[in-house]
Order: structure tokens, then C-alpha cells, then sequence
């Protein structure tokens, strides 16, 4: 049965570049090992894609909302429908004095942040450096081999799932949620390991609109920090 707007599904996939065959993304660990693309520091799970929130190339979310849960698919996304086409005029001449004033040493292959935009140095010559702001993937003809393993129907599960995919390290069995249906009220108890998480209030800041966003019934949400004596 075919997805609709703010389903909730989990997904398993790996990403290759077909004109390459280069594997550069994956939800599984044991694929990551076999492309030499594994990060110790990864979280290696299904990815929570809300059908229309568009947190995924387009091509991608379109094969999402059409498959079904427990079948393994192959996509093939043009850049149309994923980073767009590469745009020569993205290719810019910065002068090094500009990198000079910004405390960057401009070297080829290397990522900078040039007047807010990001961008991938090409090349270094004498005064000149050549910077491409182009998404690495413009261009690019993606493939997705994929399979939705569940779609989470729990209005519960849904809250915890905004919340872990934010804080990845932590199980979302540690965050405790309540919800008052008369007050509209969600009332989140945090697990200790997020007290001290960086940015932790603009996640909590971030995860409370998402659910005013997605849930018309939810009109506050309370976070709770709960500190026991010791013993």
C-alpha cells in the first residue's frame, strides 16, 4: 500500500553513484565495512523518513511512497530529481587574499566556507584559487538499493523517533513520554545522557515545533529533568 504525507517509515539502504559505482552512504554497517566506508563514530540504523517533509533527495522519497514494507527495491535517481545538474557558472575564482583575511589555507580537495557558501577547492595558483560550490553530487545519477522494514503507527513512537534521530547515541527507549489528550500536553522526560548533549535546547527548541508541525492535536511540550539523590 502506497505511503501518504507524514507517514512515518523506517528505511534501510545504501546509496552508490552510478557513473562511478562508488558506495557513499549506508544504513548497515557490514555494508559500510565491505566498501571501506565505515566510521566507528556512525550510527548505523534504518533512517525515520516522514513521507513529505523532504529530508531526501526527491527521486528517493517518490520510490519511498510508492514501495511497501518488507520489499527490497532498486532505484535509479536522475539529478533532476536529486542534487540537480551541475552549473558551471558555481565555479568561481576567489582571490587567496580572501582566504588569507579568513585564517583558511586554501588546498586542493578541501571543503571551505567562502561568503556563506560551501565549496570544494579545485585548484591553487599563484594568487587565484578555484573554488566549485556545486554540491558534490550535482550531476550525479544516484542509485538506491532500499528496503522499508516498518512504518510506526504509535503516536509514542513517532515522538521518540523525532527525538533519537536528533540524538542518535541515545536509545529511544530512554526517553520517557507522556500525553495528555484533554491539555494537548507531551511531556518528555530526557535520560541523563542528554543533559549535557551539545545544543541540546535548540534540539529540544527544533523537536517541539516539528511536532506542532506534524501533530494538530499537540499544543505544548514540556521537557523534564529528573535528578535522584544519591544514595
Amino acid at each position: 500500500m502506497p505511503f501518504s504525507k507524514n507517514d512515518f517509515i523506517l528505511v534501510d539502504y545504501t546509496l552508490t553513484i552510478k557513473e562511478s559505482g562508488e558506495v557513499i552512504e549506508t544504513t548497515n554497517a557490514d555494508e559500510a565495512k565491505k566498501h571501506n566506508i565505515f566510521k566507528p563514530d556512525e550510527v548505523y540504523e534504518p533512517l525515520l523518513v516522514i513521507i513529505g517533509e523532504g529530508r531526501v533527495v526527491e527521486g528517493f522519497e517518490e520510490a519511498l511512497s510508492k514501495s511497501n514494507v518488507g520489499m527490497e527495491e532498486v532505484v535509479e535517481v536522475p539529478p533532476e530529481k536529486a542534487y540537480g545538474p551541475r552549473d558551471p557558472n558555481k565555479v568561481k575564482v576567489v582571490p587567496l587574499r580572501e582566504f588569507v583575511r579568513a585564517g583558511i589555507t586554501p588546498e586542493v580537495g578541501k571543503v571551505v566556507e567562502i561568503g556563506g557558501n560551501l565549496g570544494i577547492v579545485r585548484s591553487v595558483s599563484g594568487g587565484r584559487v578555484i573554488v566549485d560550490f556545486n554540491h558534490p553530487l550535482a550531476g550525479k545519477t544516484l542509485i538506491y538499493k532500499f528496503k522499508i522494514v516498518k512504518k510506526i503507527e504509535d503516536f509514542i513512537e513517532k515522538i521518540k523517533h523525532l527525538l533519537h534521530r536528533r540524538l542518535k547515541k541515545i536509545s529511544i527507549d530512554k526517553f520517557g513520554i507522556k500525553f495528555s489528550k484533554d491539555e494537548g500536553k507531551v511531556t518528555i522526560e530526557m535520560p541523563k545522557e542528554a543533559y549535557f548533549v551539545e545544543n541540546i535546547q535548540v534540539i529540544k527548541r527544533i523537536v517541539a515545533e516539528e511536532l506542532f508541525r506534524l501533530f494538530e492535536d499537540v499544543k505544548s511540550v514540556v521537557y523534564v529533568e529528573k535528578y535522584v539523590r544519591s544514595s
